[in-house]
């Protein structure tokens, strides 16, 4: 009886061992297509990975073979406790422009400064709640971006409030889907997300968006623009991360605005 009793014991610490295993297994994203039918671009994100962290970024669009506003090729800087201690973007080798991080005690990136060839260009400043979760970012120079983040049970950012100098202030509200995010395998791409591009941030959490609402300011309220209504058809790989989104808009509707394809390197 002490023989079955240990032996059924064994067997459920293996089964709840390799639940454990499966439930670890990581990929990480190592390139991102994203084709726009409207302005037939091709937009490609590459990711150079080294000792499982990200070591440089190449974004480019593939438009007519020219390229000045979008290319990127990013390179990540870490610290003594690993984190992301700057980002440097030498996609235009005659401006330079770097991202550095200061962190709290709670290795929270609280203030992102940027700088062109080493003089300053922004300041973006960064709340964040108990857990660690950015709620409000604010850019203090010349662009004027505000945002403001709110979570819902689940820890996705699913309504953003965005006031820039430059156009009119906003309310998105965002659905999620229960699959891993594409971004899961590489956490410290999130310091870069903040910023990158500034003037569109959009945090992400551990899930992906199906739908989006967007509410404008009218005259003295805010309210809901259909045409700029959208939402998101995924299909999975079999470690539940998206290997393909294609974006719905409302204006017109049924309007395929992209399609990304994700390419991963998944940990067995």
């Amino acid at each position: 009886m002490r023989l079955l009793l240990l032996l059924t014991i064994l067997l459920v610490l293996v089964v709840s061992a390799c639940r454990k295993v499966e439930d670890l297994d990581t990929c990480r994203l190592v390139k991102f297509v994203q084709e726009n039918p409207i302005n037939q671009t091709i937009h490609y994100d590459f990711i150079t990975l080294k000792d499982g962290r990200i070591e440089k970024l190449l974004s480019f669009d593939l438009n007519a073979g020219n390229d000045t506003v979008n290319k990127v090729i990013a390179f990540f800087e870490y610290d003594s406790k690993g984190r992301v201690k700057a980002v440097r973007d030498e996609a235009d080798l005659k401006n330079i422009k770097r991202f550095e991080g200061i962190y709290d005690d709670r290795d929270n990136a609280v203030k992102i400064v940027q700088t062109t060839n080493g003089d300053p260009d922004d300041e973006i400043n960064v709340e964040y709640d108990l857990r660690n979760r950015p709620i409000n970012v604010l850019s203090r120079y010349k662009l004027g971006i505000n945002r403001s983040i709110e979570y819902n049970n689940l820890g996705n950012p699913y309504r953003v409030f965005r006031s820039d100098l430059v156009a009119p202030p906003t309310i998105t509200e965002h659905t999620f889907d229960n699959k891993r995010n594409f971004f899961s395998g590489i956490p410290e791409i999130k310091f870069y997300w903040l910023v990158r591009p500034l003037n569109s941030f959009l945090p992400f959490g551990d899930n992906n968006i199906v739908s989006s609402k967007v509410f404008t300011f009218q005259s003295d309220s805010f309210k809901e623009t259909e045409g700029l209504q959208s939402k998101r058809e995924l299909t999975y790989n079999d470690k539940g991360y998206p290997d393909k989104i294609r974006i719905i808009r409302n204006n017109p509707p049924g309007t395929v605005s992209n399609t990304s394809t994700f390419s991963y390197d998944c940990l067995e």
